[in-house]
């Protein structure tokens, strides 16, 4: 995920985080669940369906 001096809307934000390939997506789920495994399945969910809903 690129990082940014500006301020993003909720949107850019969305399409950064959750529109990154998915190595890059994948390694920043690690760093943000290292503490709570159980939520990469949220994420991974929350993921497709913002993915669907692009493509849709």
């Amino acid at each position: 995920m690129k990082n940014t001096t500006q301020s993003m809307s909720p949107q850019e934000a969305a399409q950064a985080f959750y529109g990154q390939d998915e190595k890059s997506f994948s390694e920043m789920l690690s760093q943000l669940t290292v503490n709570d495994p159980r939520l990469v399945a949220i994420f991974q969910r929350t993921r497709q369906r913002f993915l669907d809903k692009q493509d849709g």
